[in-house]
């Protein structure tokens, strides 16, 4: 076995272990915490000062992204969501690999596409009652290039106390924040259980500045 075997099984064990308990938490929990985590976000300098927000749409067992979303707006600010393109060649990894754009959702974009039963099943009740919020990749959306995002919302299973992340696995957010011309803060929202002592790592992986629970932010420093 290669060292980047043992980094990849281990990695594994504790996305398994972390999900695991993420699955065992009631609903009731997974509200609270969004709340007071969308709380400490609204308040951080950059979350604040940002033009442009990009935001991944949240589904269980991460935390809700959508109370974000729906203050964003309010404030006159542009939200950029995450969308998979063609898949291309990396002579590294000796395979293709998912990359990963930005791209402009605005609220009009969502009451339009609520209106598909597919997606509906995907949104929030509210998310398609007249003047609600909420997010979705919508297809032909204009790409918001990196260098106008201030905040990039880091989807994660797990984080530890270096902001070292694990993703699911497929490495697209690690590529789209390693571009050069992204100089957004890179702030993971979490719940506590989220938040472990090491994470494993490789070359490959990009740490995240902040992460965010309901119980307050840790940051870190580059």
């Amino acid at each position: 076995m290669t060292e980047r075997d043992g980094i990849g099984n281990a990695k594994a064990r504790l996305r398994r272990e972390v999900l695991d308990v993420l699955a065992r938490l009631s609903p009731d929990q997974r509200l609270a915490d969004g709340i007071l985590v969308t709380r400490h976000l609204v308040r951080l300098i950059p979350v604040a000062e940002a033009g442009t927000i990009m935001v991944f749409l949240s589904m269980p067992p991460e935390v809700d992204t959508w109370p974000l979303i729906r203050w964003a707006w309010r404030r006159g600010k542009r939200i950029a969501v995450p969308r998979l393109v063609r898949n291309t060649p990396d002579a590294e990894a000796g395979a293709r690999v998912q990359s990963m754009v930005a791209v402009r959702l605005a609220p009009a974009d969502v009451a339009r596409a609520a209106d598909h039963p597919a997606v509906r099943s995907l949104l929030p009740p509210d998310a398609y009652a007249p003047g609600a919020y909420g997010i979705l990749t919508v297809p032909g959306a204009p790409v918001v290039p990196p260098g106008e995002i201030g905040v990039v919302l880091v989807p994660s299973v797990a984080i530890d106390r270096r902001g070292n992340r694990l993703g699911r696995g497929g490495g697209c957010y690690d590529r789209f924040l390693a571009q050069p011309d992204l100089r957004a803060a890179r702030i993971a929202p979490a719940f506590a259980s989220q938040v472990v002592d090491h994470v494993p790592t490789d070359a490959h992986d990009v740490p995240v500045d902040r992460v965010v629970t309901a119980g307050g932010v840790l940051r870190f420093e580059r």
